[in-house]
C-alpha cells in the first residue's frame, strides 16, 4: 500500500465518482480504476460498490476513508518538517487545542513566533472526545484543554490559561433573549445540545447546571461540536447552553447570550504538557507559557 493509493481512495470516496476522482488527482479514469483495483486486492476487500447507478461506498470503505486521511496527513506533516529542517529552520512544536482556547492560544503564539520565528508551530483544533484521546496517546507537546480533561496522575503539569461561563444561548428573536437567566420559564423549550460521547466534559458540565436549577432539557437534538449547536441556536432551532468563549468566535450574530451565575457554571481551562518533555522546541514554547499564566 502506498500513499497515492490512499489519496485515489479519498478522492472516489469524496466525489464518488471514479472520472471526477481521476480529474482531481490529474491521472486517467482507467489508472485510478487500476489503483483502486490493486487495494482492493492487496486489504482484500470491496471498497466500492460499481454499478449503473453510480458508486457506493462500501462498509470496509467507510473503515478505511478517516485511517487513509490520517495517514496521508501524517506523512504530508513529516514531508514538510523534514524540508523546513533541510531548509535551516529548528524543530517543530506540536499543540492540540480547543476552539474555547484560542484567545490563550493566541497570545502564547504571538510571544512565541516574534521570540523564535525559525520554529514551526502544529496546530490541531479538536473536539472534547478528541482532545481527551490526544491527551492519552501522546502525539503533543501541549494541550490547551479543560482543567478536567487532563488524565488523572502525575504524567501531565499545568497551568491554568483562563476562567469561562457557561451561558444561555438563545435565538436573537428570542422572547427571553437579553435576560437574566430564569431556568423555570425554559421548560418546553427545545434544546440543542453536545452529544455525551463527543462532548464528555462539556455534556457533564451542562446537565449539572441544569439539574441543579431543577431543568431537565427537551433535547431535540445533539451535534459533536459545540460550534453547531450555536450555529443551529442561531438558525432559530432551538436553545442551548454553550462556553461564553464562542461569543466570539463563530456564528453569534444571530445568537443572544445570558451568562448562568453560579460557580458551577465556571469553566476552568489549563495548558498541559507531559512531564517527560524531550522536544528542545517544546521546551522553548513552555518558557513563554510559564511568562504568560504562572502565578
Amino acid at each position: 500500500m502506498d500513499t497515492n493509493q490512499l489519496k485515489h481512495f479519498v478522492s472516489v470516496a469524496q466525489t464518488m465518482n471514479f472520472s471526477e476522482a481521476a480529474r482531481r488527482c490529474g491521472i486517467s479514469q482507467p489508472s485510478m480504476s487500476h489503483s483502486i483495483s490493486e487495494l482492493e486486492k492487496l486489504l482484500g476487500a470491496q471498497l466500492f460498490i460499481r454499478s449503473r447507478r453510480g458508486v457506493t461506498i462500501t462498509d470496509a470503505g467507510r473503515e478505511l476513508l478517516p485511517k487513509a486521511i490520517e495517514m496521508i496527513d501524517i506523512e504530508e506533516k513529516a514531508m514538510f518538517q523534514i524540508r523546513q529542517m533541510e531548509k535551516g529552520d529548528r524543530g517543530t512544536v506540536s499543540i492540540s487545542a480547543l476552539t474555547t482556547s484560542s484567545a490563550a492560544l493566541s497570545k502564547c503564539l504571538a510571544v512565541f513566533s516574534q521570540r523564535h520565528p525559525e520554529i514551526l508551530i502544529d496546530i490541531s483544533f479538536t473536539s472534547g472526545r478528541s482532545q481527551v484521546v490526544a491527551m492519552t496517546e501522546e502525539k503533543y507537546d501541549f494541550h490547551f484543554a479543560v482543567r478536567e480533561m487532563v488524565p488523572a496522575g502525575d504524567s501531565f503539569e499545568s497551568l491554568i490559561s483562563h476562567r469561562d461561563h457557561l451561558c444561555l444561548a438563545f435565538p436573537a428573536n428570542h422572547p427571553l433573549a437579553g435576560k437574566e437567566a430564569d431556568f423555570s420559564k425554559l421548560k418546553n423549550e427545545r434544546f440543542i445540545g453536545v452529544s455525551q460521547s463527543d462532548g464528555p466534559a462539556l455534556y457533564s458540565e451542562i446537565m449539572k447546571v441544569c439539574a441543579a436549577r431543577g431543568y431537565e432539557p427537551n433535547v431535540v437534538c445533539q451535534y459533536d461540536r459545540a460550534e453547531a449547536v450555536l450555529l443551529s441556536v442561531g438558525a432559530g432551532m432551538g436553545i442551548s447552553i454553550i462556553p461564553e468563549a464562542l461569543k466570539g468566535v463563530f456564528y453569534s450574530e444571530n445568537v443572544s447570550f445570558t451568562r448562568i451565575p453560579g460557580e458551577d457554571a465556571v469553566r476552568t481551562y489549563v495548558v498541559a504538557w507531559d512531564k517527560k518533555m524531550t522536544n528542545p522546541a517544546a521546551r522553548l514554547f513552555l518558557d513563554v507559557v510559564k511568562e504568560q499564566f504562572g502565578e
